[in-house]
Formats: C-alpha cells, sequence, structure tokens
C-alpha cells in the first residue's frame, strides 16, 4: 500500500486549479509553507521562487502554452518505510524506520531541473532503503534494540553521504519498530526472562546482603550503645565512691577533730584537778600547825609500837605533857583524826618549844588518791621521826 504525504495536497490541487483554467487563462495558489517554481512554455523555468499567495499567470492561452507552478513543500516531512533485511548472523527481520527530510530552499531551481518535484520517491526513498539495510546488516540480532540510537546515526550518516548534492536535507532517522522472526522472539522473551529472573535474584541476594549489613550494623550500634552506658554507669560508680570518700574523710575528720576537743577538754579537766588538788594540798598544808605535826608524830610513834608497848624516852621529868594522849587535858586538844579537826584548839606547848607557822610544801604532782593517802602517810611518819630526834617541830618543815 502507498502512503501519501499530506503536506503534498496543496501541490495537487494548484495543478488542478491550472488545469481547470484551460482556455479561459491561467493562475496558481501557493499555500502557506510552501515555495512554487513558475514554469513558461515560452520563456522557461524561472529562478526566483514564487511565495505564499494567488497568482494570475495568464488571462488566455491555450492548454500546451499555459504556464504553470511547481509546488515544493519546504517544511520537515516525515516518511516512513518498511525494511526487509537481515541481521550479521544471517537472521532475518523487519524494520519500520522514519526519515524526516525537506528540499534545500536556496537550491529549489536547481531541484526542479535536475529532480523534479517528486524528488523523494525518485532520490531519498531508494537511497534510504539501501543505506538502511547495509547499515544493519553489519550489526547482530541482539544490538538492534539495545544500540538503536548508533545504528540510527549511522544510517543518517550513510544516507546523507548517498544523495550529496541532490538538493536534499535529511534532518533525522528513526528506528520505530522491529519484527523479529518468530523463533528468535521466543528465544528473546526467554532470555529477557532469564534476565529478569537473574536481576531479581540478584536483587534478592543484594537485599539479604543489605538486611544482614543493617542487622550486623544495628547490633554493633547496640553493642556501643551499651558500652557507652556501662561506662557511664562506671564513671558514676567512680564519682559516687570519690564523693564518698570525701565524706568518709570530712566524717573522719571531724571525728578526729571531736576526739582531738574531748582529749583536750580531757586534759584540761585534769590539769584544773590537779591544780584544784595542788591548791588543796598547799591550803592543808599551809594549815597545818607544829602542834599537830606533834600529834601527828605521836600518834604515828604509837602506831609503830603497837598496843601494850611501852617506849622510854629519857628522863620522864623532860618529856612534854602531850606525849601521854590518853591524858585529860591532851585528849581535849587531840582530836579523833586530823580530817575531823581542821581548827583544833591548841595544846599546851612547853615554853622551850618554839611555834612558828610552817612554810608551805611544793606542789605535789596530781597522784592517784592511794599513792596520795600512802605519801601522806609516809610523811607524817618522816615529821615525826624528826620531831624525835631534834625536838623542835618547826625544824621538820620542807622549805616551801
Amino acid at each position: 500500500m502507498r502512503r501519501f504525504n499530506i503536506p503534498a495536497l496543496p501541490a495537487l490541487l494548484s495543478t488542478l486549479t491550472l488545469a481547470l483554467a484551460g482556455c479561459g487563462g491561467s493562475q496558481a495558489v501557493v499555500g502557506p509553507g510552501h515555495l512554487g517554481i513558475l514554469f513558461d512554455p515560452l520563456h522557461g523555468v524561472r529562478h526566483d521562487p514564487l511565495h505564499p499567495g494567488y497568482y494570475k499567470l495568464a488571462s488566455s492561452c491555450r492548454e500546451i502554452k499555459c504556464p504553470r507552478v511547481d509546488d515544493f513543500d519546504v517544511t520537515f516531512s516525515t516518511r516512513h518505510e518498511e525494511i526487509s533485511t537481515t541481521s550479521q548472523e544471517g537472521l532475518a527481520l523487519k524494520t519500520h524506520l522514519a526519515v524526516i527530510y525537506r528540499p534545500v530552499v536556496t537550491e529549489l531551481y536547481e531541484l526542479d531541473t535536475e529532480v523534479g518535484p517528486d524528488y523523494y520517491t525518485e532520490v531519498v526513498a531508494p537511497e534510504f532503503r539501501s543505506a538502511a539495510r547495509g547499515v544493519l546488516a553489519r550489526h547482530p540480532y541482539q544490538e538492534l534494540m539495545s544500540k538503536n540510537r548508533g545504528i540510527e546515526d549511522e544510517i543518517e550518516n550513510e544516507v546523507r553521504q548517498r544523495i550529496k548534492g541532490k538538493h536534499v536535507e535529511i534532518a533525522s532517522i528513526t528506528m520505530e519498530a522491529i519484527d523479529y522472526a518468530p523463533e528468535i522472539a521466543q528465544a528473546v522473551r526467554a532470555k529477557l526472562v532469564g534476565e529478569q529472573e537473574a536481576l531479581r535474584q540478584k536483587a534478592a541476594i543484594e537485599n539479604e546482603a543489605l538486611k544482614k549489613k543493617l542487622e550486623l550494623e544495628h547490633a554493633a550500634e547496640e553493642a556501643k550503645l551499651r558500652g557507652e552506658q556501662q561506662l557511664r554507669a562506671k564513671e558514676q560508680e567512680k564519682q559516687i565512691a570519690t564523693a564518698q570518700a570525701q565524706i568518709d574523710k570530712v566524717t573522719s575528720e571531724a571525728d578526729a577533730a571531736a576526739r582531738l576537743v574531748h582529749a583536750k577538754a580531757e586534759a584540761e579537766e585534769m590539769r584544773l584537778l590537779a591544780k584544784g588538788q595542788v591548791e588543796k594540798n598547799r591550803a592543808d598544808q599551809t594549815s597545818v600547825t607544829p602542834l599537830m605535826v606533834q600529834m601527828h608524830a605521836y600518834d604515828a610513834l604509837g602506831k609503830l609500837g603497837g598496843n601494850g608497848t611501852t617506849i622510854m624516852l629519857g628522863d620522864f621529868s623532860h618529856v612534854p605533857s602531850f606525849l601521854f594522849p590518853r591524858s585529860g587535858a591532851f585528849a581535849n586538844a587531840l582530836p579523833a583524826t586530823a580530817a575531823s579537826a581542821p581548827n583544833p584548839t591548841p595544846a599546851a606547848v612547853p615554853a622551850n618549844v618554839k611555834t612558828e607557822t610552817p612554810k608551805p610544801a611544793p606542789p605535789p604532782s596530781a597522784p592517784s588518791k592511794k599513792g596520795e593517802q600512802a605519801s601522806n602517810d609516809v610523811d607524817w611518819s618522816r615529821r615525826a621521826w624528826c620531831v624525835l630526834e631534834r625536838g623542835e617541830p618547826s625544824d621538820c618543815y620542807d622549805p616551801v
């Protein structure tokens, strides 16, 4: 079935218009997108093209002598071709191609005089089919669709090379469809299915690997977070331990300070007690008179003798009366103990005995109660023997 290009209809109408004019005259109409070349049987072909518009060629003429206008569509036109050929492997195939072309506007006179208005059928179509068959035969079956752009460029360049100088411009050639042989189509279909299945499996493997990777990264991230949490917990424990150690240190220092204060208080208390004891002993020693020394001396002498013992001290007439503690006068002057009579009434002292206030004894250290009692007994015994030897109680006091 032959195809007609719709833009060629204005040229046909122009021809019909010229034919209908007959002997009545000659006229022509050039449509938009078209240019016309005037041919006058009397003057030949005119070089300058006619632009779109109405033209009255002759008022009256015979048919054989009437001028005519060859109409050329100068817009881009498209023709479709169905080409049967073989691939590089020798496999039959049928391709549907389209070519976009137009005449060279500045060379319409040459195109009309050298080729004519039907230049596509005369020049473009044969060269186009031949170039397409040659290019397709150089490519394998599998490249026809995967590398169709490169194949189209090859056909386009081949056609341009073939129609060079034919006053026609080729804009583009496209490969619209390819009809494969049934067995080839089935094989290609199976291959495509296999490729799709392989891609699906590859995608599944990649997804599984990605899933594993994400799980590992997630596990690593969780382990990292746990490690960081444990590290923070250790840091908190360390801080708590440091704070507790500081608290314990402060508590220990407070306890030590409290114990030190308590020890100082006890020492101060002991010092004050010792000082008071010293003051008491000093007061006691200050209040002791020679008579009390004599009394305690003879009392100690009596204890040394024991019960039923008689001690003779020289001439009885020279013995002072206070050596007889059971006499009435001395019994009134000598109390039961020195502690019960802090201010005893002085007894009669012989005229040859001097009486003077003894000097206070130096303050002793703070002894214990038992040690203090023993020291007092030893002190009184020593003083008693001193009185017995010297005869003067005042000479038996220690200087203060």
